[in-house]
């Protein structure tokens, strides 16, 4: 489209892609929504997004607490739902960000980013026979990051069908 996304990453193309053949489509495209591992739409479509978030929050989901210093993260998961071999995950997403679109169709705009994932990594397995887990982990922050603008999303994936099995999400306090 004559411009990259500066904050793409083959990571993030690869998830992408799977889900877009997991869900049987031809491709992938931006923006796309997938909620729950099994709702995908336009992600600007705000009518598909309020309900499959609403579908999805009727399903049970494992409570997580985490707690934070410094780097580094505690970790506890209790009252997992039935589910598969799993894997729980820390993204770091960052706010107020901005790209100067040079050329394609949105060239001279500039757009403005939210929740953009920075940093995505797994922190452990949650095997099948588990129901609650506690575990650690530590993370780094990246010097062009801003820490005022930065949100920390610890969720649970189930491996196969990528529902999800829990959630949480909180900002550091400096």
């Amino acid at each position: 489209l004559g411009w990259k996304d500066e904050f793409s990453t083959p990571l993030f193309t690869q998830r992408q892609q799977f889900y877009a053949r997991k869900l049987g489509l031809d491709s992938s495209y931006t923006p796309q929504m997938v909620v729950d591992g099994k709702y995908e739409f336009v992600g600007s479509n705000l009518g598909k997004a309020q309900q499959a978030i609403s579908n999805a929050s009727r399903e049970a989901k494992a409570k997580i607490e985490v707690s934070s210093k410094d780097a580094s993260l505690k970790i506890n998961v209790t009252d997992m739902p039935s589910h598969n071999d799993s894997t729980i995950y820390l993204a770091i997403a960052e706010n107020n960000l901005f790209s100067n679109v040079k050329r394609g169709e949105n060239a001279g705009s500039k757009l403005e980013h939210i929740s953009v994932v920075r940093e995505l990594q797994m922190i452990g397995k949650i095997p099948n026979s588990l129901s609650n887990i506690a575990l650690e982990a530590s993370y780094q922050i990246q010097g062009n990051w801003k820490t005022e603008n930065l949100k920390f999303v610890v969720f649970i994936q189930e491996n196969e069908s990528r529902r999800i099995l829990g959630v949480t999400s909180f900002t550091k306090k400096n």
